[in-house]
Order: C-alpha cells, then sequence, then structure tokens
C-alpha cells in the first residue's frame, strides 16, 4: 500500500478549509478576548522553552537560524522577532496562500515560502523548528508523520522543536477538519523522544468567556495558572 496515498488530496481539503471557511469567519482574531488569553499563554511556554533551553539573551537569540512550519499570517514569527531574533534568520512555510500573502505584507524582512512543507525547499539547517497548531487540522496520519520527521531532520545538532496543539487523553474521532491528538501519537511521531510538556495549559473555553466577560483577562489568567479547569492545549520543547 503507498503510504503516500491521499496526501494531495488532505492538503487540498486543508488549503480549501482554511481559505473557504476558518479565515473568512476570523474566529481566532486576538482583539477578541479568549483568542488573546491562549495566544498570551503560548507565547509564554515558548518564552519559557527559550530560557530552559539557555536562549538567555537577545544575542543569543539573534545568532539562532529560525523555521515556522504553517507559519499563518506570522504570529509566531513576530513575537520571536519581537523576542530579539534576527528576521533575516527567519523562515515561515505556509500552505494558505491568502495566509502567506497577510505575512508578507506584515514581516516582510522575514523568508515566506507558500506551498506543502513536506515537499518545499526552506533551507536549513535550522536552530529552532516550531510547530504551533498544525497537526490537528491534518486528518491523514502519514503526512503527520512526515511533517515531524522533517522538522527534526532540518534541526542543527542541539537544535530546538518547539510544538504546540489541542491534545486528548483517549482517542477522539474529531470532526472532518479537526482531530485532537494523544500524547502518546506525537511520542510516536517524534520517534520515542520525551518531550518537556506543558500539559493542560490552557483554561476551559466556556468558563474563560464568563470570567472574561465579568472579570477580564487578568483574572483569566490567573485562573488558567492553577491549572484545576483547564483543558488539554498543551505545549512542548524538544532538544536534539
Amino acid at each position: 500500500m503507498d503510504k503516500g496515498a491521499g496526501i494531495p488530496e488532505e492538503l487540498e481539503r486543508i488549503e480549501r478549509f482554511y481559505s473557504q471557511e476558518f479565515l473568512p469567519q476570523n474566529a481566532w482574531s486576538t482583539l477578541r478576548q479568549r483568542p488573546y488569553l491562549y495566544l498570551r499563554q503560548r507565547q509564554r511556554r515558548m518564552r519559557d522553552a527559550l530560557l530552559a533551553c539557555g536562549i538567555d539573551t537577545t544575542e543569543k537569540l539573534r545568532g539562532l537560524d529560525v523555521l515556522d512550519v504553517g507559519s499563518g499570517n506570522g504570529t509566531n514569527l513576530a513575537w520571536i522577532v519581537e523576542l530579539g531574533a534576527d528576521p533575516a534568520r527567519c523562515t515561515g512555510v505556509e500552505l494558505v496562500p491568502q495566509s502567506i500573502a497577510a505575512a508578507r505584507e506584515r514581516l516582510p524582512c522575514i523568508r515566506w515560502i507558500d506551498g506543502d512543507f513536506t515537499g518545499a525547499d526552506v533551507g536549513g539547517p535550522f536552530d529552532l523548528v516550531m510547530l504551533v497548531a498544525v497537526l490537528t487540522s491534518i486528518r491523514n496520519v502519514e503526512l503527520k508523520r512526515r511533517i515531524v520527521e522533517r522538522c527534526l531532520s532540518l534541526l542543527r545538532p542541539g537544535g530546538i522543536f518547539f510544538f504546540y496543539d489541542y491534545m486528548t487523553l483517549k482517542e477522539d474521532p474529531g470532526s472532518p477538519n479537526y482531530k485532537k491528538l494523544t500524547y502518546e501519537e506525537v511520542e510516536g511521531y517524534l520517534g520515542g523522544r520525551k518531550p518537556h510538556w506543558f500539559k493542560r495549559d490552557l483554561l476551559r473555553p466556556e468558563l474563560a468567556e464568563r470570567i472574561l466577560r465579568r472579570f477580564g483577562i487578568t483574572a483569566a489568567e490567573i485562573v488558567q495558572a492553577t491549572g484545576l479547569f483547564n483543558i488539554e492545549g498543551s505545549f512542548a520543547y524538544l532538544r536534539v
């Protein structure tokens, strides 16, 4: 059986969904409070992971070659640049044309590549590769495996892999456009390597909405920090 069976159709489905449904809805605009709450937490974890890996000065960060896989409109790379990364040493690759066009307009100093990451010439090697909120959009297991394996193959020795997505403790059938991942599944894609996880990192959506409406972002962040009412929106980092 061809391991690549169904991958072109899967890529077409993902591009069609994001172009025709996800982006027009603008549901994750950070002008809305809950997306902003979640984005801030993800950015904290990126910073935490950099510090844990010894990237604790602007000079060290400016010396890194950075790749963001599924870079969307450039939000993750914008944050890394804000922390001190050199935009000329940053690369983003994105499947959806509207997203990559927005990223190019937003951050023209970064190298942007449109198309399928598994076949694109992204250069490399890199010191930091990010795969943020990508795999839940992919139903094809072989495509997920290829993406993670290529991410790892593009890292220099000692390089850092950032991973973030929506997880589940038990297998979840998902929907036509999203499927949560199990921790066992992700570690299988990592070849058995054990990443450092920040598990259950995001406040439960319905509770987050109530707290945000009544008390604002600071109160929601305090409750989220306890971890008592959180969902399996999790961040991980791995040094190879």
